[in-house]
């Protein structure tokens, strides 16, 4: 059997073409017009695909608009019913309107994301393939993926407690928002919360923001910050508590996803300054809530199974294969703007449009620059790259301090090879020297911050 995998996410990807194995030979590729090109080629040589499985939301033609595209081609062809290839539709939203129009269209059924090899069993004996050869799935697998998939449920029934930014984040954000906004008038609500106004003094002084003198006030802070990165400092500040757990495995990873949350920020601020944007402000703040999805599967794991692993391989590739769906959700539901939801929700894109927003494809790049400089989390040798390699890191999740010169040198050549790849960064306009060069300055700035 000839099964064609169709995701704009490479894990998603290398997860459904792991679980199919036995079941036959698997072609997956990044976007619909790479599938719709391998599909004419295999025609042509007379050995076509007997099955398709294609993601709802992809870049440029999505799953659904493939779908009706092969079909009408079909019945155009007059291709039997029989004989027409058997397609499956792969979601990460529980979506009864996207389902129901994708069996109007003529799927033969879908998957909900994270997809566990029992589901993905289960879909294909329904539509008649035989799956005797393929390979069972482990314990530890089926009840990761079932407990993310459970939690997810609970999430969309109102049963999972959204995490609760504190009143003066609203507040200076309706402030920001209004007419002739003064200095003072910031100060005023600032002043109110006593850790807020500390830590913006302290990072006003910190490296990402110092000047020749020393602040030692909030009034002086508040200046040297200006009023929009003031609004964002204070969201990141009241940010940093969610990623943080009395229990002590779950600490340490709510950790080590912060110091990536936060490097993908300051990485991208500096982008955008380097690129003039107007908006470095969303850019940062983007950068500290675009895995806040993986914050809260984390935490809502441990509640459930808390004597399980949280760093478990399996259940952070499930975790991962869903967050940016869930992620953007839960900005939605926390009353987020609908682009800092559209962008949550599509930075892990593998090619933009020509209309792309600029602050998504900053984040996609400073999101996989962090990786490169030893910012990741994700631990794995494929960080959405092609050939990708993590750096050494120590458990902070902060780079190795030591290697040998030659070992630096070579990983530097891999990593502009691999920023190089980056859609991303062609649109941004951008030399992977450029970028490189951003992150090796701003690198030490991140740890010292």
């Amino acid at each position: 059997m000839k099964i064609l995998i169709v995701d704009d996410e490479n894990i998603s990807r290398k997860i459904l073409a792991s679980k199919m194995k036995g079941v036959g030979e698997c072609v997956a590729v990044d976007n619909s017009k790479r599938a719709l090109s391998v599909l004419k080629a295999a025609v042509k040589k007379g050995a076509p695909f007997d099955l398709i499985t294609l993601d709802v939301s992809m870049p440029g033609m999505d799953g659904q608009e493939m779908l009706r595209y092969i079909r009408t081609n079909e019945i155009r062809d007059k291709v039997p019913k029989e004989n027409r290839v058997k397609i499956l539709m792969v979601t990460a939203r529980m979506n009864m309107n996207t389902i129901k129009a994708c069996i109007k269209a003529g799927c033969n059924g879908y998957l909900l994301k994270p997809v566990s090899r029992v589901q993905l069993m289960q879909n294909l004996a329904k539509i008649g393939v035989d799956t005797s050869g393929a390979l069972a799935a482990t314990g530890d697998e089926t009840s990761h993926t079932a407990v993310v998939a459970d939690i997810i449920n609970r999430f969309y029934s109102g049963k999972i407690a959204l995490p609760v930014f504190p009143h003066i984040v609203q507040e200076v954000q309706d402030l920001v928002a209004s007419k002739d906004t003064s200095i003072d008038e910031l100060g005023q609500i600032v002043e109110k919360d006593i850790v807020i106004s500390s830590k913006l003094i302290s990072i006003a002084n910190s490296p990402l923001y110092r000047g020749m003198d020393t602040v030692d006030n909030l009034g002086a802070a508040l200046l040297r910050l200006g009023m929009k990165t003031t609004q964002s400092v204070i969201s990141a500040v009241a940010a940093r508590h969610l990623f943080s757990s009395s229990n002590k495995p779950l600490k340490h990873e709510l950790e080590r996803l912060w110091v990536h949350s936060f490097a993908t920020a300051s990485l991208g601020k500096r982008i955008g300054e380097a690129l003039g944007s107007q908006k470095n402000d969303n850019i940062f703040l983007l950068g500290i809530v675009h895995d806040i999805g993986k914050m809260l599967l984390m935490k809502a794991f441990m509640d459930i199974c808390p004597e399980e692993s949280i760093s478990d391989q399996s259940l952070q590739m499930a975790i991962h294969e869903i967050h940016t769906t869930f992620g953007a959700a839960l900005l939605k539901r926390m009353r987020f703007s609908q682009n800092f939801v559209h962008i949550v929700e599509f930075h892990h894109w593998n090619t933009f449009g020509a209309g792309s927003e600029q602050e998504m494809l900053i984040l996609s790049v400073a999101d996989h620059l962090a990786y490169e400089l030893g910012y990741g989390f994700l631990r794995t040798a494929e960080h959405r790259i092609p050939d990708g390699q993590d750096l050494p890191q120590n458990q902070d999740g902060g780079p190795a301090e030591e290697m040998a010169a030659t070992d630096i040198d070579a990983r530097r050549t891999k990593s502009l090879e691999r920023i190089g790849q980056l859609d991303a960064l062609k649109h941004l306009g951008l030399s992977p020297e450029a970028v490189m060069a951003i992150g090796e300055q701003i690198s030490p700035v991140i740890k010292e911050t």
